[in-house]
């Protein structure tokens, strides 16, 4: 651990006594991150993996770096809601928030949570937040794993002996929790880091070192199409050749029946990336297919794709079914992706347009639209703002805009463009709720009013939260 010298308590925390303290509180809440919120003396403590009601003791040290200052000892009165977490590394692992909490209470939990935050804004205040849409499933749903890859030395080896690892970090940290599966990971992906795992300390393959920059495998990355069972294994490396690569690939496509395609990525910069630009195909495609609904779609190893494809299909149907959308119109599909929205509405519309800012998502797009018989789609590739204005100048005028930005949600320059556009429908899709209702509440005072959003559970055991929100334009009478 880092010296503690440069962790220098803040006033708050100097109202503690230095050292070693058990407190016995309360737990009150839950924020944002899922954490568990406890007053002690009237000032706040976030405490992991607690539920509201309980009364737990925890240690604080106010010495500690922030992350580690407050340690969860004893549950001493347990929620009626609090659950045996079925993941062995819940406890230490900072890739789940909830999965200590019943399913139905992490759906209220997130329907709650958007409420709060649209109470923050006079105007919202009478939207209505639906009940999420839950999983069937809610283990093993994601499409996209990203892992990375740890050497653990022996004890007294000096560094000369020990395992390559797979896992996730440490909630703050970079330190790697070894694990033998993700519940929330395709079991697909799970059976492909073991054999990787394995491969790797057969070979004595070398694993990269992020402080010493030294060594060769790094990350792997394993995209499925949950509805074609496409599998597709991304081997992200320090350099371009791999040593043991063919029996690598002949254990994967023993132990892996659905495996279409390996890449090795070449990833050679100093940085905390998961994937560089190269990519040298290995064996089979280059890209997996996905269906959602009717429509076919091409994934390929850099591209953005919704990471839960069972609830995407419901998300798809809800939007066509809420959005209003005529034959007639023209919509827009701003951060379209590989189009995945914008091909979905394409047969109930005149005219779908998307545009991207990843040029390599903008090709994929290109051709889902033709391997989808798409002949009304256009995709431009681009600065997303820049771009819907070059179309506007040059005489777009759309009924229908969707956006679907990343959890920074869009910059109000983009906001008041669109506005400008005088769209009789703007469609929102959000991954990130604090942002949706920041920009709700700019999109109000320009004139476009939601009545109501839908929740989607895209990240069960998790605090994260997908919202679809359907604004109309009041000067038209929406």
């Amino acid at each position: 651990m880092s010296s503690l010298k440069k962790f220098q308590p803040s006033p708050a925390d100097k109202k503690y006594p230095a050292g070693r303290n058990k407190l016995k509180v309360k737990i009150e809440d839950l924020n944002e991150a899922g954490e568990g919120v406890a007053f002690y003396k009237k000032l706040k403590i976030n405490v992991e993996k607690t539920l509201p009601g309980e009364e737990v003791l925890i240690e604080y040290h106010r010495e500690r770096p922030r992350k580690d200052r407050i340690r969860l000892l004893k549950i001493l009165e347990p929620s009626p809601h609090r659950r045996e977490a079925p993941c062995p590394y819940f406890r230490e692992c900072g890739g789940c928030q909830l999965q200590h909490l019943e399913y139905s209470r992490q759906l209220l939990f997130k329907q709650q949570q958007i409420q709060r935050l649209l109470l923050a804004y006079p105007a919202l205040k009478h939207i209505i937040v639906h009940p999420p849409e839950g999983m069937p499933e809610p283990f093993y749903y994601r499409n996209k794993t990203q892992m990375p890859f740890k050497f653990i030395e022996s004890p007294a080896s000096g560094g000369q002996q020990g395992n390559a690892i797979f896992g996730l970090f440490r909630a703050g940290t970079h330190e790697v929790i070894p694990i033998e599966q993700c519940l929330v990971e395709s079991r697909d992906a799970n059976r492909a880091l073991q054999i990787i795992r394995d491969w790797a300390n057969r070979f004595r393959i070398s694993i990269y070192d992020e402080t010493r920059h030294e060594g060769l495998l790094r990350h792997a990355v394993i995209r499925k199409g949950i509805f074609t069972h496409q599998l597709m294994v991304i081997l992200a490396v320090a350099a371009g050749q791999v040593p043991h690569l063919p029996e690598l690939l002949r254990e994967m496509k023993a132990g892996l029946p659905s495996l279409h395609g390996v890449q090795i990525n070449v990833n050679a910069e100093k940085t905390n990336l998961i994937l560089g630009e190269q990519n040298i195909p290995a064996w089979g495609e280059p890209y997996i297919e996905e269906r959602l609904g009717r429509r076919r779609y091409r994934v390929y190893p850099p591209t953005f794709f919704q990471v839960n494809s069972v609830q995407m299909v419901r998300l798809l149907d809800k939007l066509a079914q809420i959005a209003g959308f005529q034959p007639g119109d023209t919509v827009v599909d701003l951060y379209c992706g590989v189009g995945t929205i914008a091909l979905h509405l394409a047969d109930k519309v005149k005219q779908v347009i998307g545009v991207e800012s990843n040029p390599t998502a903008v090709s994929a797009a290109v051709q889902n639209a033709a391997d989808n018989n798409a002949g009304n789609a256009e995709f431009f590739s681009g600065d997303v703002r820049q771009k819907f204005r070059e179309l506007r100048d040059g005489g777009l005028q759309p009924e229908g805009i969707i956006v679907d930005p990343p959890r920074k949600g869009i910059a109000e320059t983009l906001i008041r463009e669109i506005c400008a556009a005088s769209p009789r429908t703007v469609v929102y899709l959000s991954c990130n709720p604090q942002t949706l209702a920041r920009d709700l509440e700019i999109f109000d005072q320009a004139g476009y009013r939601c009545k109501e959003i839908f929740p989607f559970d895209m990240f069960p055991q998790t605090y994260h939260v997908e919202s679809l929100a359907v604004l109309n334009n009041i000067s038209l009478g929406g």
